[in-house]
């Protein structure tokens, strides 16, 4: 039986450290869950990695402080990347992992990642519909959203700004309730508690899922901090290279935050100081996103990063869990 361990939480809360950390102690590797890492050349806008680490970049995954991070740089820039790709890397991943008796920790911000590798997803093997996609692509996202809202209305509430601003995402969504509804085919949940069953491509696997946390001030100091870093680190030069490589300008800026500012600055559209505020507004904005993505798991133990002694609490509960077997404790 397969047993893992999975670290969601917002922007800045210290994820992959944290994952870095376990894996050491706990003979783990990393598979980031993040929506943007996967691509190659997003690295600072990304966060992929804190500026002290030492790092050795392959194809598809890193080498970072001695530890393996799997998913960074899975596709290129432009390229069109799914949840399904996503969990069809995660099974392959997975299986290797395991196979020589490593813990595989999931690290990401992104929430919808780690609930499809928990509970599925509806739209596993639903192919791309090419007539579809070009009826829809003059249509404007609010068009897509209202189409999205009267084939999908849960779906379509369940948005977040950043989907309902994306063109790619809407059609997609679009694409899979119009499939949905033809064939009869229902969205099925399965409820996962900590270190509870479930199953994954026919395999048992027991889930783990701690949630990073803190006051929204706390937060939204360490996400300012952080972004001023990666400004002095060279954000600005990466995407200006992105450009220079060209890479749609409109694909940069669907991407949100960093590279949505960070591109119409260096088109001329706003200014430096503009750049900096509105890019802290959305982050902000992003992290309040995050966090609603904890009432979404029910197994999911919430862990405050501004109180002391909280790593060694967690690293108390992986233990229990993953190194004496106590499974009953997380019932």
């Amino acid at each position: 039986m397969r047993k893992i361990l999975a670290i969601y939480g917002p922007t800045a809360t210290g994820k992959t450290d944290l994952g870095i950390t376990l894996a050491k102690k706990f003979n783990g590797e990393i598979i980031s869950a993040d929506s943007r890492q996967i691509y190659s050349g997003l690295d600072i806008g990304t966060g992929k990695v804190n500026f002290k680490s030492k790092v050795e970049k392959q194809k598809g995954y890193w080498i970072v402080d001695q530890v393996k991070i799997n998913g960074f740089d899975l596709a290129e820039p432009g390229d069109n990347f799914s949840v399904a790709d996503f969990l069809e890397f995660v099974n392959d991943t997975m299986i290797r992992i395991t196979g020589t008796n490593k813990l595989p920790i999931f690290v990401g911000g992104t929430g919808f990642y780690i609930k499809a590798l928990i509970d599925g997803i509806d739209s596993i093997g639903i192919p791309q519909d090419l007539k579809l996609r070009r009826q829809l692509e003059n249509l404007s996202t609010d068009q897509l959203y209202q189409k999205l809202t009267k084939l999908n209305p849960d779906r379509a509430k369940s948005t977040n700004e950043s989907d309902r601003k994306n063109s790619r995402r809407l059609i997609r969504a679009i694409e899979i309730a119009m499939t949905t509804s033809h064939s009869g085919v229902a969205t099925t949940t399965i409820e996962s508690r900590s270190c509870r069953s479930v199953s994954l491509r026919s395999r048992m696997t027991n889930y783990l899922i701690f949630g990073l946390t803190a006051p929204n001030d706390y937060l939204y100091y360490r996400a300012d901090q952080w972004l001023q870093t990666r400004l002095e680190r060279g954000l600005v030069e990466e995407v200006q290279k992105l450009l220079d490589q060209k890479i749609d300008p409109n694909w940069l800026e669907n991407l949100g935050l960093e590279y949505r500012w960070v591109t119409r600055y260096l088109l001329g559209k706003i200014g430096k100081s503009e750049m900096v505020e509105r890019l802290k507004g959305d982050v902000h904005s992003f992290i309040r996103r995050q966090k609603t993505w904890f009432r979404k798991f029910n197994s999911m133990e919430l862990f405050d990063i501004s109180q002391p002694s909280w790593t060694k609490r967690l690293e108390n509960k992986v233990h229990l869990c993953y190194i004496s077997h106590s499974l009953q404790a997380f019932a």
